[in-house]
């Protein structure tokens, strides 16, 4: 009887309705964002909103909201009545991407070494525990996956979500090009790099973070130098 009133008061209530709508699309997203980052949806493909509604077991709601978000953030294009197309990767972008990039991840860094709660702090120490695990292990999806979890609590320590806002897409588009082309050849690299920043971060250390965010975003230039020095 209780299941039924509360299953009822979730029909009747528009705001709990509209909330479960978002965790929904929310969790659509997610999962259509790390299967475009690790290429389980190949660059230059044509997908469908019922194929991906399928496959990840949601509805097409879900799936639309988190489709026009994937566009507008240029990892999909939308092409009317040709369907959907995971966008193609350049090499030459990634460069551009770090351009765009490089002084919001400073900012961010030395905000969160500023603000991080205790507990945020000790989420990046275990975050860093597991992406150095990771790493030992040639785990290149563990150490994706912890990479994204550091941009995401970073994003709330640093209480700036204007910068966090500007930094996201731009965080998926880098781990995007890595995967791509540096995932299984330098991953103690960027682990190491990863690693010291999270540190910074988590001792309050607002100078060396912003330091440790600079020789990460350096050690991306030298990659995407990399892509397009041949």
């Amino acid at each position: 009887m209780l299941s039924h009133t509360a299953d009822t008061a979730r029909d009747d209530d528009p705001a709990i309705a509209a909330a479960e709508d978002e965790s929904r699309a929310a969790l659509a997203y997610r999962k259509l964002e790390e299967m475009i980052v690790t290429l389980k949806l190949a660059p230059g493909s044509a997908i469908t909103e019922a194929s991906l509604a399928a496959a990840l077991g949601m509805g097409r709601t879900p799936i639309r909201e988190a489709v026009q978000r994937l566009s507008w953030e240029g990892l999909l294009t939308i092409r009317p009545r040709l369907g959907i197309v995971v966008s193609e990767i350049n090499p030459g972008d990634f460069a551009r991407v770090l351009d765009a990039r490089h002084a919001v991840e400073v900012l961010l860094a030395g905000a969160a070494a500023r603000f991080a709660s205790r507990a945020e702090r000790d989420v990046l120490a275990d975050c860093a525990q597991a992406m150095r695990d990771a790493a030992a292990a040639n785990d290149v999806l563990g150490f994706m996956a912890r990479d994204k979890q550091f941009d995401e609590v970073v994003a709330v320590a640093a209480c700036n979500p204007f910068a966090a806002r500007v930094a996201a897409p731009l965080q998926t588009h880098s781990r995007r090009f890595w995967f791509r082309y540096f995932g299984d050849s330098d991953l103690a690299a960027a682990a190491f790099h990863h690693m010291e920043l999270m540190r910074a971060i988590g001792a309050g250390d607002e100078p060396r973070a912003t330091a440790k965010a600079e020789e990460l975003m350096q050690y991306l230039r030298r990659q995407a130098a990399r892509l397009t020095s041949g």
